[in-house]
């Protein structure tokens, strides 16, 4: 078997992120001793010697090694659906999500002394039913904005009608709910078409998916060692570090100190303790360092540094070299575009009064309207031309698959012969032909859905849109995810709202039908394509720790259905209470689905800014290979994306300067390396799930009077 992959070695497609194999890992491959878990394993990662190995290694003996347990998928689904709570606060202050549940699920299964296999599927039930809140976070608070939020009020009335949304009324989140559980199972099958290319035949290297392995190594040997004293060790860090951080955040955010001002209502505006005592300074505002709003250099550029702790959190998660490349397109936002924006006053259309302007007329807060209406469509065209040409360079890999796929959808192929199916033993991975059967059930009934709002023929047309971009687009959300462990989620559902836009427009619906419809809809694409990259960071450990795709996938499937209602519901609470502006987040991506939205049905479409954008990310795409990841850096506020680069840098500062010191001093093994890097995850995820808590317990404190009264 091993001279089949040297001989493969011949034939190895040039890639920017494939490794070299090692001789002592070729020769246990040839010799077909190389084990899960081995050193020369850890030594071979994203080789596709080794993929290509452990492939035909997981279709011999994948059938017996782990089983499928109810009682794992539920635990791993009750963390998912805690998270898909707090991961919608998260994307909502920062404009990102991280995976947080599947270091809780670790440490649970660790606790429970469960298998590696068990590990892994316990997790992939937590993704599953934690991001799957995707499109209810980048997309729907928009359409709450340009209900009731005065940032978007135009000539006195809202483009949405508040009639529609809570408080009065569930009907259109149920549709998107309905909708988003068919969307993300159809996002899910579609990653049956990408499994095989990019994680077997030209692996991506899914930055710090590493360390998820070494733990579930970690698990491995726990479970046959006991390693309880350890994993309640980590607990105890989550727990310590989520109440130093909800403590804080309770002074930065809670009102409870009166202002001796009144609204409208009579009711006393209150302030935080934090916001209180920074009244009289300039340069800070609450827990924000920043240049003064009245400071003429932000004409050109604003630069921010907001102290949160979920910031430096992801940045520790993402390390110095992820954080600072999606930086880069934030750096070239701020310093190229904003800047030369203003000097040469640019003239942009501002859709709250419909007319055209130059920049220097907002002086001095010209940057911030550069950012807005100049760099954000310049970074959405950015990441759609990075994608196509990265979609079109790996035009050749795509071949086979492609046939594949061909030949289902004619009725050519045969099970009992497909890689999908082992004769004798059953389905290795989910089949394939399942996917034009569910591109048909979704076709149906998401029409039918938004039938039950908008028009049929308006719904059939998106359900149209849908299936055929989450196809599409999710290959491009693959890509960017397994480059950078981001997944460009908002940037290519800017690409449907564009589309959607123009699409029902040229049928004549009205401005606020085509807002809402566009903007549901986009929440439901948001969702579907999200999965499609979402799921690539369980398969790949899979493929490590010999797991079947098949039951990654039904675990996979089986998280969505309570992810989803679960997001639906909250999703509703907070965007109400951020549209009324009881709670300060940046909601960066709701903000400018809004304002675009806003732009486009005032018949302006930004097709220049576009063009140029696409030219950007081309051009980076070709150059460093990660033209999406930098299109993604650009539309990231600069308050955003400091904080995560310097917490990225910590992490790494930390590792050379004292980890790796301690190591070499008192001879530390690699387990013992890897758990003192697991206690600052967990540390790391404390402070993520501690802000994230307490901002949805005062949206609630905001938002549930309104409800009930």
């Amino acid at each position: 078997m091993g001279f089949v992959y040297l001989s493969q070695m011949s034939k190895v497609r040039t890639s920017a992120y494939r490794q070299t194999p090692t001789p002592e890992g070729l020769k246990a491959i040839e010799k077909g001793t190389l084990d899960y878990f081995d050193t020369e394993m850890y030594a071979n990662f994203n080789t596709e010697v080794l993929e290509e190995y452990l492939e035909e290694k997981n279709k011999r003996d994948g059938f017996g090694t782990t089983k499928w347990k109810w009682n794992q998928m539920l635990l791993g689904l009750v963390i998912g659906i805690l998270f898909a709570i707090i991961n919608q606060y998260v994307g909502l202050k920062v404009g990102m999500i991280v995976s947080g549940s599947w270091y809780v699920a670790y440490l649970s299964a660790m606790a429970l002394r469960w298998s590696p296999g068990e590990v892994n599927l316990s997790a992939s039930a937590s993704t599953g039913a934690s991001m799957v809140c995707t499109g209810f976070v980048f997309t729907y608070p928009a359409i709450y904005l340009l209900a009731y939020s005065p940032k978007y009020e135009m000539n006195g009335s809202y483009l949405v009608d508040s009639s529609l949304l809570l408080p009065d009324s569930w009907a259109l989140a149920g549709v998107a709910m309905v909708a988003s559980i068919l969307g993300g199972f159809l996002g899910c099958l579609y990653f049956i078409i990408f499994r095989r290319v990019w994680l077997v035949e030209d692996p991506l290297p899914l930055p710090g998916f590493e360390a998820n392995i070494k733990l579930m190594d970690i698990a491995g040997e726990t479970s046959k060692e006991g390693g309880m004293e350890g994993a309640m060790h980590s607990i105890r860090l989550v727990g310590i570090s989520t109440a130093v951080v909800m403590f804080f955040t309770f002074l930065r955010d809670w009102p409870i100190l009166g202002t001796g001002t009144y609204d409208a209502a009579g009711a006393e505006i209150k302030d935080s303790v934090l916001t209180s005592a920074s009244k009289n300074t300039e340069w800070y505002d609450g827990a924000d360092l920043m240049v003064p709003m009245s400071n003429p250099i932000t004409n050109y550029t604003w630069l921010g540094f907001e102290l949160t702790p979920m910031m430096g959190a992801i940045g520790w998660f993402m390390r110095f070299r992820v954080a600072l490349l999606v930086s880069l397109g934030t750096f070239f936002t701020w310093f190229i575009v904003t800047p030369l924006a203003y000097h040469y006053d640019y003239p942009f259309y501002y859709p709250l009064d419909g007319n055209y302007h130059s920049v220097s007329q907002f002086s001095p807060i010209g940057s911030i309207m550069s950012y807005s209406y100049v760099a954000r469509p310049m970074a959405i065209g950015a990441i759609l031309g990075g994608g196509i040409t990265g979609l079109l360079k790996m035009a050749p890999v795509f071949k086979t698959t492609a046939s594949d796929v061909i030949d289902i959808f004619k009725g050519e192929s045969d099970d009992a012969a497909r890689k999908d199916y082992i004769e004798g033993k059953g389905w290795y991975e989910w089949p394939i032909s399942h996917i034009p059967i569910l591109l048909l059930v979704s076709l149906i009934g998401i029409t039918l859905t938004f039938a039950t709002q908008f028009g049929f023929f308006a719904s059939f047309i998106f359900s149209l849109v849908l299936c055929l971009t989450t196809f599409a687009l999710g290959a491009i959300a693959v890509k960017v995810m397994g480059e950078t462990s981001i997944e460009p989620v908002s940037g290519t559902s800017f690409i449907v709202l564009l589309m959607l836009v123009l699409i029902f427009k040229a049928i004549g619906l009205s401005e606020s039908d085509t807002a809402v419809l566009a903007l549901v809809g986009t929440t439901v694409f948001g969702g579907a394509i999200s999965m499609s990259g979402t799921v690539i960071g369980d398969y790949k450990p899979g493929l490590y720790v010999g797991n079947r795709p098949m039951h990654i996938m039904k675990t996979e499937l089986l998280g969505i259905i309570p992810g989803t209602i679960v997001a639906a519901l909250f999703a509703g609470l907070l965007s109400l209470a951020l549209a009324r502006g009881d709670l300060i987040l940046y909601a960066p991506q709701a903000n400018a689905f809004a304002a675009f939205a806003q732009i486009m049905l005032g018949g302006q479409t930004p097709w220049s800014l576009l063009i140029v954008g696409v030219v950007i990310g081309v051009f980076m795409e070709l150059l460093t290979g990660m033209g999406t990841a930098f299109g993604l850096g650009m539309y990231l506020p600069m308050v955003v994306t400091l904080p995560m680069v310097v917490g990225g840098g910590l992490r790494d500062y930390w590792e050379s300067r004292f980890l790796d010191v301690e190591v070499e001093k008192k001879g530390l093994s690699e387990k013992e390396r890897t758990m003192k890097l697991l206690n600052t995850y967990m540390i790391a995820t404390g402070c993520i799930v501690g802000e994230a808590l307490l901002g949805t317990f005062l949206a609630i404190y905001y938002v549930l009077p309104l409800i009930t009264g």
